[in-house]
């Protein structure tokens, strides 16, 4: 849509590659071979890296992408702030601007503390992550908070705090799967595929070859300047060649929006400098329709952190489009932000931060 609007070009570079962090790839080499699938999809013998350098079958490749667990661009601590647009074809029509924070308490490799922290010994904890409205004023202050447990058959945790009635919501596994303020992704959308990995999940690998992915860039300041005035949806970014990972993810829940997931994973080799992470996702509703699609493109340091700096939704039955703006604090100058407080994974210390 944007190359027949004249919105933007797609030049194609010289493919660029973004190692691993030390901490992910010293973990990768000394867990290798110790992780194995056990019944009803769970993952056993797990330490910390990647899972599985050289995967097998369709759920040792779900597994490495899994987000927030093993996936290579989720690190130890993660916050970032997001302005997030909505587009009706290319017509601007309102935006939001939001902060986010994550925390991982299992197999931290790169922020000290290393290893496993209580929260996962005493009660399966993995992941923390809370989200902060900030505009505009008519939404400010809405927050949501979501716990995720290692037990595949153990719901995430989630609350909602809604401004306009002033009360905090326990939300439900339905609540997960609705538009997040009237746009067309879902929390359970974000980096390609949030949901939870469960025993009812099955996974087959349909492709494996080459195809254009956006560039990683090298640094936040290297990315691509974007205004939504001048080129609404569509960022101007580069184009690269890199092989990728075809796997279908049949949810086979008929009370889940989707009835199955296509995400196109980066197939690089994780020791020639491969991150695992997805490209694009097509998301199907319980009709075999395709409902729903997103992309990131990414941006890194030296260092090996990385992280999306933008993404786009797209409505594909309504020409609907969702777009955000990211700026992630590990990218640049992460070290001057970390440690995060466990204040910000709760409700009170928001709503202050909020006001």
């Amino acid at each position: 849509m944007g190359v027949k609007e004249g919105l933007v070009t797609m030049p194609i570079v010289k493919t660029t590659y973004l190692p691993l962090s030390k901490g992910q790839l010293e973990a990768t080499r000394k867990h290798a071979g110790t992780a194995r699938i056990g019944a009803g999809n769970q993952l056993l013998g797990w330490v910390a890296g990647v899972p599985f350098p050289e995967p097998k079958n369709a759920l040792e490749l779900a597994w490495n992408t899994y987000p927030t667990i093993s996936r290579a661009d989720s690190h130890d601590e993660l916050q970032f702030h997001m302005w997030f647009g909505l587009f009706q074809g290319t017509n601007y029509e309102k935006h939001f601007v939001w902060d986010l924070w994550n925390k991982k308490y299992r197999a931290r490799v790169d922020m000290p503390p290393l290893g496993d922290m209580p929260e996962f010994a005493e009660s399966g904890l993995i992941c923390k992550e809370s989200m902060m409205i900030l505009e505009p004023n008519e939404v400010r202050g809405f927050l949501q908070i979501r716990n995720r447990f290692w037990d595949v058959d153990k719901a995430d945790e989630c609350y909602s705090y809604i401004p306009a009635i002033r009360r905090v919501r326990r939300m439900t596994g339905s609540d997960l799967t609705d538009p997040i303020l009237g746009s067309d992704d879902i929390p359970d959308d974000f980096e390609g595929w949030r949901q939870k990995l469960n025993a009812k999940m099955t996974f087959r690998v349909l492709e494996h070859r080459d195809f254009l992915a956006p560039r990683c860039h090298i640094g936040m300041e290297e990315r691509p300047a974007y205004d939504y005035k001048k080129s609404g949806p569509v960022f101007p970014i580069d184009w690269e060649i890199r092989p990728q990972w075809v796997l279908e993810i049949m949810t086979n829940d008929p009370d889940y929006v989707y009835s199955k997931r296509v995400l196109y994973i980066d197939a690089v080799p994780w020791n020639h400098q491969g991150r695992g992470n997805i490209f694009w996702t097509e998301n199907f509703d319980q009709k075999g329709r395709l409902r729903e699609a997103d992309g990131y493109p990414q941006a890194g340091n030296r260092q090996g952190y990385c992280n999306l700096f933008n993404c786009v939704h797209i409505g594909c039955q309504i020409d609907h489009y969702t777009v955000g703006d990211c700026i992630a604090s590990y990218v640049k100058d992460f070290d001057k932000t970390f440690p995060l407080s466990e204040e910000v994974f709760t409700i009170k210390c928001l709503l202050k931060r909020a006001r």
